[in-house]
């Protein structure tokens, strides 16, 4: 336990001195050659999110007041106070994240984001810090009816526009007609109202939509294991993609995120009793 002690506060004097050194440049092409101090010394953290994706990220009453919640942003809290600053959260939708982080409205996503290829060319990404299995929410009645994906031929399935999801939809269920929207919630209302037969989503999300809709259920159909999401920047912010990367080994080693994927995953029954 020392001897990870000695690394990580040797990870982090390294950090230190790789931003003093480039204290006082200039930008850079593709973001800020200092973010890491730029973000300390305004004293706020400006995370973009999508709060429709329970347990990751969705709204909840505490203490009286509507608020944004989550794993994903219980782990964006511990990266603002690694850094020492403020977290100031911002909910939008999902495909509008990326054009804010390159347009430097938001210092970072925590989104459920998996850091495909095409993304890379215009953002950064940290290590991954979650990995879950895809599925498929359809109404109860269908359980029986759609249990391959071959069922789904002449159906719509619907999935989240600019994800994942979307392009599992159209590679995997190409037999099937496809309706994107920006919204989870809007597809899960054309859902219930029969304007779409299922839709693909992350098995924790597509759980919690179940468990709040008892018309509602997880398919038989699996679609395989996501990559893994992860922390999405500008490009060239090295400093500071390194310090989120400390924040997240230490919340891995501690297997403080399991910790707090069951306390949002709780929250979100809670919500929906």
């Amino acid at each position: 336990m020392q001897i990870m002690q000695g690394k990580k506060k040797a990870l982090i004097l390294l950090i230190l001195a790789v931003a003093l050194v480039f204290t006082g440049c200039a930008q850079t092409s593709g973001g800020e050659a200092n973010k890491l101090t730029a973000v300390q010394e305004s004293g706020k953290l400006v995370l973009g999110t999508a709060a429709d994706y329970p347990p990751y990220e969705f709204y909840a009453e505490i203490d009286g007041e509507l608020q944004v919640v989550g794993f994903d942003i219980d782990i964006a809290k511990e990266i603002a106070k690694d850094m020492g600053v403020e977290l100031e959260i911002r909910d939008m939708d999902f495909d509008g994240l990326l054009p804010a982080l390159v347009t430097g409205n938001i210092d970072m996503i925590i989104a459920g984001m998996v850091p495909s290829e095409e993304r890379k060319e215009s953002v950064d990404f940290s290590i991954p810090y979650y990995a879950a299995e895809q599925t498929m929410l359809v109404r109860a009645e269908d359980y029986d009816k759609f249990a391959t994906v071959e069922d789904f031929t002449g159906y719509t399935v619907g999935a989240q526009t600019a994800t994942v999801q979307e392009g599992i939809a159209k590679e995997q269920i190409s037999n099937a007609k496809l309706r994107s929207l920006s919204v989870i919630t809007n597809l899960v209302m054309d859902l219930k109202t029969d304007r779409i037969d299922g839709i693909v989503l992350v098995e924790p999300v597509a759980r919690a939509y179940a468990e709040s809709n008892d018309d509602l259920v997880l398919s038989q159909i699996h679609l395989g294991a996501e990559d893994g999401v992860a922390v999405a920047v500008a490009k060239d912010t090295e400093d500071f993609l390194a310090s989120i990367n400390t924040t997240l080994e230490r919340l891995l080693v501690e297997d403080k995120i399991s910790e707090f994927i069951a306390q949002a995953t709780e929250l979100a029954d809670k919500q929906n009793q």
